[in-house]
């Protein structure tokens, strides 16, 4: 039996061996030729679909971004810049293209009240709810130092500033989570800030440094997280008191302004006056006399010779400083008055030489100098041109009331005003006596 299966086995496999080195027939021939043309399509179509997958993750990056490489979901040190990228195909490797090189806005508007339909789209000044209060469900406010509430909406622009530590330590993909931090960080911080300010710094005077506050202040705690976001402006936007004492808190503000209004004017009309006074020195002059002024108590109460001293040499320097170095019309007044006192020196000693002169003269011929000094009078007045001549004929009366003539009035206040500086030589005596033995 087992010779005979054997024999079955190896008849079999003659016949196989003799099918196969047969000749084919045409249709045969066709058949294999088309399988293996298929055969090496689908290689082909293979192998570009490898190759496509391969290219798979190819990227490019934009001008306003940086991207890093995720592999197998661990972050990759590198920091692609803009241009093409390419990584293993996911879920290898996994491209995350970050803006970091853009600056975002972020609006936070929860410490403002909340604007009703109508409301919104108006300015502060077209809203006016009457003495209805906050509603603390849905309007928000900050508290200020001085015991106030405020409504303020901040305009918050940030950016990446590293994206590995953003990827890192807050998320790996969107803003969402950034713009989420940042808003808590505003909110919190914000708090903080207006506890430090009144009211009215808030909404008028220190607008800047809150802002700047606020930056610094988040900036601060995203670099202790180390987030890799940096807030690079802030913006205050409707800082308003609350809708309902709004317009007192306005009557305030603009009774406070006309307060500055009026003393910066006082001080401008101060220092025009004192520069018209006295010249640019009038700041100098002022302190001066303070220090004599003081000086003068201290050396009446103490009696010293060293604070007279001193006291003596302050008045020199006031001195100095009067004659010398002011100006305007103090600087003028003390000029015109050294003028004067000249000129009054000058006729005083032309005085005093006009009498040596005429002495002599008077006591050899009394009566002749005397007529002629008279004589001399007689026509000065009678030129002068201040005086009215009245002829009258021998013999005849006639009565005269003596006032001013209009016309002559006219004439010599026509001529004062003229006459706008202080002349000084105008003071200077005219006189001509005729005196000497010619005259005798």
């Amino acid at each position: 039996m087992a010779d005979n299966g054997d024999h079955n086995h190896e008849e079999h496999a003659h016949r196989q061996e003799a099918v196969m080195e047969a000749p084919l027939d045409a249709a045969t021939q066709s058949l294999a030729d088309a399988l293996r043309a298929s055969f090496r399509i689908l290689k082909g179509i293979m192998l570009v679909l490898v190759a496509l997958y391969l290219i798979s993750n190819v990227r490019r990056v934009d001008s306003h971004e940086e991207a890093l490489v995720l592999r197998l979901g661990a972050l990759l040190p590198q920091v692609h810049q803009a241009g093409l990228v390419w990584a293993f195909p996911f879920p290898v490797d996994e491209i995350v293209p970050l803006p970091t090189k853009k600056s975002n806005d972020l609006l936070v508007d929860s410490h403002t009240f909340e604007r009703r339909p109508e409301e919104v789209g108006k300015p502060l000044s077209f809203i006016n709810r009457g003495s209805k209060g906050l509603n603390p469900a849905l309007d928000g406010a900050l508290l200020t130092a001085d015991a106030g509430l405020v409504h303020v909406r901040w305009k918050v622009t940030y950016k990446i500033d590293d994206v590995s530590n953003y990827v890192s330590n807050v998320v790996s993909k969107e803003l969402e989570a950034a713009e989420e931090l940042i808003r808590t960080m505003v909110e919190t911080v914000g708090i903080h800030v207006a506890a430090t300010l009144t009211a009215e710094e808030i909404v008028r005077t220190r607008v800047d440094f809150a802002q700047t506050e606020l930056a610094r202040q988040v900036n601060e705690q995203l670099t202790a997280l180390n987030s890799g976001l940096v807030v690079t402006r802030v913006e205050m936007f409707e800082p308003t008191p609350p809708i309902p004492v709004r317009e007192a808190f306005d009557n305030t503000q603009r009774a406070e302004n006309t307060k500055e209004r009026k003393i910066h004017e006082a001080e401008q009309t101060r220092t025009k006056t004192l520069n018209e006074a006295a010249g640019a020195v009038h700041e100098e002059l002022i302190a001066l006399l303070d220090d004599i002024e003081r000086l003068e108590r201290a050396v009446s109460d103490s009696d010293s010779s060293s604070g007279k001293t001193a006291l003596e040499e302050l008045r020199a320097e006031l001195n100095d400083m009067l004659e010398q170095r002011v100006e305007g019309r103090a600087g003028r007044m003390i000029k015109d008055a050294g003028s004067y006192l000249s000129v009054v020196v000058g006729r005083m000693q032309g005085d005093v030489e006009l009498y040596r002169t005429l002495l002599p003269e008077y006591e050899r011929n009394p009566a002749l100098l005397i007529g002629r000094l008279w004589e001399q009078t007689r026509q000065a007045i009678m030129n002068y041109p201040g005086v009215t001549k009245i002829y009258r004929p021998p013999g005849a009366e006639f009565r005269v009331t003596i006032g001013v003539d209009p016309d002559q009035a006219r004439v010599e206040e026509a001529k004062r005003l003229q006459e706008k500086e202080f002349d000084p030589s105008k003071l200077r005596p005219q006189r001509m006596v005729p005196v000497g033995p010619d005259y005798d």
